[in-house]
């Protein structure tokens, strides 16, 4: 119980004189533009204030090769215009003092003395510190999901476009605009404002794929900057293309339903075989104890 409160006071002490160590150490950081930001989430707005607080001190601490680490993490996640490397590790921060607080808070509010219970109740810290990596990871796998499912109709109505006479650009525009919001129209729209700001293509693509990190984005990126080396026909390659991204999206399906008998037999096995001979062997149970037979062993 002792142990419990001293690390309660501890960690109340910690939280309420880092923002005044770190505020006497360093200036708080100038006011940024915000229009950059696309809209926060409301856990990020609840924290915003933390992250104007420290964004200045963590970001005075990062060397650039763990900056470009986490950026390329946020860009496959598509938090790019949500947060800053500097902010996510200070989210990273909060999300373990929250974790620490509520452990602190569960031993006392519970009263709890079983090493077990305050071992589980302990475990919560150093999760809440992996979640935001955890979260990111399952944002980032879901979105390539998506990308790729999405990708083959853009490849089309791209092809489409280019077709009726317009340019790669154009193309690109219309085929964007054609799109619901989603990651390929949020990659592309950030492509085409890139390109606008005077960025040229090929670099603007390979910004692209590795945002996206995906072979098919590489394969198509790779493939238009080979037709405009080579002065090919830039249509026939998208059609290719999008031909291509149909069959992998049609196998990626056939795929998954064979792999559908062999995740539903652990299923079938742990639940529907043994309800299955309940049911049967239940009547005959009865029926042998009724005669008697089951009594003589």
């Amino acid at each position: 119980m002792y142990i419990a409160m001293m690390l309660a006071c501890l960690s109340t002490c910690l939280i309420l004189l880092l923002p005044l160590a770190l505020r006497t150490s360093t200036q708080a950081s100038p006011s940024r533009d915000e229009d950059w930001r696309d809209h926060l989430p409301w856990f990020l707005r609840a924290v915003r204030p933390a992250m104007r607080w420290y964004s200045a001190t963590v970001e005075s601490s990062l060397t650039s090769e763990r900056r470009e680490l986490l950026q390329a993490q946020l860009d496959a996640a598509g938090a790019a215009y949500m947060i800053s490397p500097a902010e996510f590790l200070i989210i990273r921060r909060v999300v373990a003092v929250l974790g620490i607080a509520i452990a602190v808070t569960a031993i006392l509010l519970f009263e709890l003395r079983d090493p077990l219970h305050i071992s589980i109740a302990a475990a919560v810290a150093p999760l809440s510190f992996l979640y935001p990596d955890l979260r990111v990871r399952e944002v980032t796998k879901q979105r390539q999901t998506r990308f790729e499912k999405e990708f083959p109709f853009f490849l089309d109505v791209l092809v489409l476009a280019m077709k009726a006479g317009l340019n790669f650009t154009a193309a690109l525009e219309q085929a964007v605009t054609s799109l619901r919001n989603g990651p390929v129209q949020q990659e592309f729209s950030r492509y085409l404002r890139e390109s606008r700001a005077g960025l040229a293509r090929r670099t603007a693509m390979d910004r692209l794929a590795a945002r996206v990190s995906l072979p098919a984005v590489t394969n198509f990126v790779a493939a238009v900057a080979q037709a405009e080396q080579t002065g090919g026909s830039l249509g026939e390659v998208l059609a290719d293309q999008a031909r291509q991204r149909r069959q992998e999206r049609f196998l990626r399906a056939e795929k998954l339903a064979n792999q559908a008998p062999v995740k539903m037999l652990f299923p079938l096995i742990a639940l529907l075989f043994p309800t299955t001979f309940i049911i049967i062997g239940f009547p005959i149970v009865i029926q042998l104890l009724e005669a008697g037979v089951l009594s003589l062993f």
